[in-house]
């Protein structure tokens, strides 16, 4: 009797170690994660480098940050429409971007992009 007491003890044991590893695994891999989608958010890498391509964007009146993102994702000019809403938020740019033509171009940082299509900077609006 006391030999499978201990059987099931000890398989209560590696049990418990094996959840425990697992945990820890997905605590770290959730931390990565998180690490990861902050990085993006604030690195303001351009698509690509000098001198890129040239492409035309027009914002309608009353587009919103989530439109204007999700078509300078299309037009490759941003790698991912929501992180480029959440620069939009912690730069302030939310709701100060106006309607018109612009070219952009794809060696362009998102900030600058947001610059130009705000009217703070020359370049591009048509």
């Amino acid at each position: 009797m006391n030999g499978q007491k201990a059987m099931l003890s000890a398989g209560l044991f590696m049990f418990r170690l094996a959840v425990f590893f697992l945990v820890i695994a997905g605590i770290c891999r959730a931390g990565e994660f998180a690490y990861n989608f902050c990085y993006s958010i604030v690195l303001d890498a351009a698509v690509d480098e000098e001198p890129g391509r040239d492409v035309s964007v027009t914002l309608s009146q009353g587009m919103g940050a989530g439109e204007t993102a999700r078509l300078l994702e299309r037009k490759g000019l941003i790698e991912d429409a929501g992180i480029f809403q959440i620069q939009l938020v912690i730069t302030d740019y939310d709701g100060r971007l106006k309607a018109g033509n612009y070219v952009l171009n794809t060696s362009m940082t998102p900030r600058e992009m947001m610059r130009v299509m705000a009217g703070e900077s020359g370049g591009g609006a048509t």
